[in-house]
């Protein structure tokens, strides 16, 4: 299965393309802002630097990370790989980055899974061992610090220490084993908190 995917969510914008499960090649830049104008030309150096020549028809899917992460950042990417798979009748397949960051660890161990949201409060997610998963919820340093104290044994992971091409390769091998028809692997952003904006003039900007 040939997957292309994507991830502008957090700090980096990057795309790869995957050939069952191994990685043909990728394409990744730092940028916390101006992913629109960046994303599609990355895509198509990431398809024109593959070893044998691949088109956008010759995807079978796309998976695209979903969130949590920024606003702007996430509906890029969204938007993207939604009119991919629209004009190549392409299933498009969203990851929480969530899931991504715990697939990269041992599941036999306790994970909180804490990502950046350039705010006090940090995007996390706790994994038991054994039991149940817990919602996802924002908390601060302090608050993380407390939590893993009163739950022995909890590792913590996420983006922090976390290579991008990490990310993709991840992002890619959860789409490949997805069912297109989940509705928890659907195209549609997940959010944790409102997005801060300002008004200024006739313009709507997200805040920093």
């Amino acid at each position: 299965m040939l997957i292309l995917a994507i991830d502008s969510c957090g700090s980096s914008c990057g795309v790869g393309l995957f050939k069952d499960g191994q990685m043909l090649t990728c394409a990744q830049e730092r940028m916390e802002r101006g992913q629109d104008g960046r994303l599609v030309p990355m895509i198509v150096e990431a398809l024109a630097k593959a070893k044998t020549k691949t088109e956008f028809s010759d995807i079978d899917r796309i998976a695209v990370t979903r969130g949590p992460g920024s606003f702007t950042g996430v509906r890029v990417g969204l938007a993207t790989a939604r009119g991919i798979g629209i004009a190549g009748g392409k299933p498009v397949i969203g990851i929480d980055r969530f899931a991504i960051y715990k697939s990269l660890h041992a599941a036999e161990k306790n994970l909180l899974v804490v990502i950046d949201s350039k705010r006090v409060e940090l995007f996390c997610k706790f994994y038991p061992a054994l039991g149940s998963t817990q919602d996802a919820c924002m908390m601060t340093e302090q608050e993380i610090s407390g939590f893993v104290a009163a739950h022995p044994g909890t590792v913590r992971v996420g983006d922090v220490a976390t290579p991008d091409d990490d990310v993709l390769s991840a992002c890619a091998a959860l789409a490949e084993k997805a069912d297109a028809k989940n509705p928890d692997t659907l195209a549609r952003p997940l959010y944790l908190r409102a997005p801060d904006v300002t008004f200024g003039g006739n313009h709507v900007r997200e805040s920093a």
